[in-house]
């Protein structure tokens, strides 16, 4: 075989890994935060995605699904929190999910929208919950929903009493949901070390943003135009 042929088929052959890898590294990733401990299990839409372990897991985005909407984290049968989605990974991002004091959910869309919005309280089963020294019900499942009026001014406190235990505390209410929304709020999470939205691009996984780099095969291809070069001169030797 000639060296000019021997030296293309060569070149092709690399090229095949080098294609192969950089595909691999395109698929972007969510990383879900959980500073309440280990073991707790994560779902995206309904769907499990993995365990927490050493405070976080990591999540790949599947390109060909619809983006994912809500995240949950139980421990059993007890749902320990919600959090809220706002886009998707592109290829080679991650976005950091942390939990928070509270999370705002918005009506889905085309839901009929009245003056009536919710705040759903996360706290373990039988504890009595007080909005502004008024009775809103007890928990059970670990949560409460109750219903606010979002023309009104919103109430200040809730205070959670347990009879049984003989304990109370009292908690400062985020702000009004939206009409027809709801605002989830946790006393017992642990939020992040430092602020944070809940949805953070992390740009140091976006080399293209920060460093120019080349498209791939185009070092491949200055070399195999050398290589070429010394094939047809030593071809008409």
């Amino acid at each position: 075989m000639r060296p000019f042929y021997l030296v293309c088929i060569l070149l092709l052959a690399a090229s095949f890994p080098a294609a192969a890898a950089v595909g691999a590294e395109d698929a972007g990733r969510y990383v879900v935060h959980w500073f309440n401990g280990d073991g707790a299990e994560v779902y995206f839409d309904g769907e499990y995605r993995g365990t927490i372990a050493e405070t976080e897991l990591t999540v790949a985005a599947d390109p060909s699904a619809p983006p994912a909407r809500e995240y949950t984290v139980w421990r059993g049968e007890r749902l320990m929190y919600t959090g809220f989605i706002e886009k998707a990974p592109a290829a080679g991002e991650t976005i950091d999910l942390f939990p928070q004091r509270y999370q705002v959910e918005q009506p889905a869309p085309g839901a009929e929208v009245s003056e009536t919005g919710w705040y759903l309280i996360y706290e373990p089963d039988g504890e009595e919950i007080y909005i502004d020294n008024t009775f809103a019900g007890v928990v059970e499942g670990g949560t409460l929903r109750v219903a606010v009026n979002t023309t009104l001014p919103p109430p200040e406190e809730f205070v959670c009493r347990n009879k049984d235990r003989g304990t109370m505390s009292r908690c400062q209410l985020p702000p009004l949901p939206p009409p027809g929304g709801t605002v989830h709020v946790y006393t017992r999470v642990q939020p992040a070390p430092h602020f944070s939205v809940s949805v953070t691009p992390n740009t140091s996984s976006l080399p293209a943003e920060t460093v120019p780099t080349s498209l791939p095969g185009f070092g491949a291809a200055v070399a195999a135009a050398g290589l070429l070069v010394a094939a047809r001169s030593l071809e008409k030797r």
